[in-house]
């Protein structure tokens, strides 16, 4: 008779919580579906009961990425980001390409001019 009893609590209050987590997913569906289109939007919060939008300040500055440094491939002659580039140094000049490809067409050309010498 009380197991029954307390079984019974359980399982009324498990369909209560279920009730109120179904309710909560359709409200907020409803405010994405509202606020589909606002780009300002960071997330959503439940506070009391209440569903509400966060929404990034646009007074607060965005972030600032640091510029890359870029370089010329000696080769090919394609701009790329210094920290990705392959690299050669010939005395005390450092060259940098795009490929590996690039590469070893420069130290071909190199051993090239070399022999030649």
């Amino acid at each position: 008779m009380i197991m029954e009893f307390f079984f019974n609590m359980i399982v009324f209050i498990g369909m209560i919580s279920l009730f109120n987590l179904l309710r909560y997913l359709f409200k907020i569906r409803k405010i994405i579906k509202m606020h589909k289109d606002n780009p300002n939007i960071q997330g959503i919060t439940i506070i009391n009961g209440e569903v509400k939008i966060i929404e990034r300040n646009p007074m607060a500055k965005e972030p600032v990425e640091p510029v890359k440094e870029r370089v010329t491939d000696v080769i090919c002659g394609q701009e790329i980001e210094k920290e990705k580039a392959y690299r050669v140094v010939k005395g005390e000049k450092e060259y940098f390409f795009c490929s590996w490809e690039c590469r070893e067409a420069f130290l071909d050309k190199e051993r090239q001019e070399e022999g030649n010498r």
